[in-house]
């Protein structure tokens, strides 16, 4: 399964925010046990850097590029190019970088688009999901559970 994970998804993981941060772990398990195909688009990795280190301080970069290195080791990135910039100037979504989100998933041909938020991916012909409607699904659909567990 291809799944495209909206930049949401990565900074509720990475800065831990509840109550979203337990079920965005377990998405980013599912790529690192070869469960999923996460892809993200390079912009999202640009933002997560900018906000994690709190609009680019020189003494957080190392950390938080550490930290995006282990989440590049678990997504793949989509490319986008002339093209796809063009459709997502040209598309009636009113904000550009869900719109260029948008153009990765349709060139990746995910099966879904994970965000929390839905509202911004209304125009999209992909399924979107929040992490919790995401598991429902696996649940009720195939039989799937996904739980963390304590070691």
């Amino acid at each position: 399964m291809k799944l495209l994970v909206d930049t949401n998804i990565l900074l509720d993981c990475m800065m831990d925010r509840e109550p979203f941060a337990a079920d965005a772990r377990k998405l980013l398990i599912l790529g690192a046990l070869g469960e999923a195909d996460l892809w993200m688009s390079p912009s999202q990795f640009t933002d997560a850097f900018y906000l994690l280190t709190e609009g680019g301080k020189p003494r957080l970069a190392d950390a938080v590029k550490q930290r995006l290195l282990k989440v590049k080791q678990l997504a793949r990135i989509c490319t986008l190019g002339e093209y796809d910039i063009e459709n997502a100037l040209e598309s009636s979504w009113p904000d550009f970088e869900d719109a260029c989100v948008y153009q990765c998933a349709k060139k990746t041909h995910v099966d879904a688009i994970i965000t929390r938020n839905q509202a911004d991916f209304e125009r999209s012909t992909i399924p979107v999901y929040d992490c919790a409607e995401f598991f429902a699904m696996l649940k009720d659909k195939h039989g799937l559970v996904y739980e963390e567990i304590d070691w």
